[in-house]
């Protein structure tokens, strides 16, 4: 009588050869905003070595290690005003048409005139806190480190300094939020007179720290 407790007896599957196994790419569950490594997405704050990250006089041999954007829950206030702003006619205007109060000096015929007028407001204030956080970038190479300052259309600010140049690193992480989300400020002092550089709210600055130390020592030894 067989028993049932016993499992019964298969052949071992056969050996995938090395090429098959060398195809087949882990799958990430890392979110795609904390890429460790790969390409940088539209919504990416950390990415380490990515490979679609070119800049202006970026060296032949000169390969970005880091590249940095403010937390996404940075975002949050501006996001929830425009939000706000979006909705608010919605709730407004019937209530004012209950009462029969008129905001509009002009005749009821213009009125649509002014309401696509305050939304377009609103879109162009969505549009630049978006592109002032998109563009507002760090990155870290073997040879250097960049800091892009980006202020609505108008203003563009780009700095760097040697990694020759860095002293130490270090951050900062004060508050229940910054802590919770784990974001913070990474100081990179630099050498004499040169300024020093400041991430702000940036994802895994513990990490982005250790990356930058990573550098400094090298280049030590």
């Amino acid at each position: 009588m067989p028993d049932i407790f016993v499992a019964e007896e298969k052949e071992a599957p056969a050996a995938k050869k090395p090429t098959e196994v060398l195809d087949k790419k882990p799958i990430s569950t890392t979110p795609s905003y904390y890429e460790e490594e790969g390409t940088v997405r539209l919504f990416t704050t950390y990415c380490k070595n990515p490979n679609d990250i070119t800049f202006e006089n970026q060296e032949v041999d000169e390969k970005v290690i880091l590249f940095i954007r403010k937390a996404l829950i940075t975002n949050l206030p501006w996001f929830s005003i425009s939000m706000l702003l979006l909705l608010a006619p919605l709730f407004i205007i019937p209530i004012l048409m209950y009462f029969k109060i008129s905001i509009f000096i002009f005749p009821q015929k213009f009125n649509m005139f002014f309401v696509i007028y305050y939304y377009l407001l609103v879109t162009i204030y969505l549009f630049i806190n978006f592109i002032t956080w998109y563009f507002n970038i760090d990155l870290v190479t073997e040879k250097r480190v960049i800091d892009v300052d980006f202020q609505g259309l108008v203003y563009k600010n780009i700095a760097s300094t040697k990694i020759s140049l860095v002293q130490d690193v270090s951050y900062a992480q004060i508050g229940a939020l910054r802590t919770i989300f784990n974001y913070g400020d990474v100081l990179v002092q630099t050498a004499g007179t040169i300024d020093n550089f400041i991430f702000e709210s940036v994802p895994k600055p513990e990490d982005a720290v250790h990356v930058v130390a990573n550098l400094i020592g090298k280049r030590n030894e």
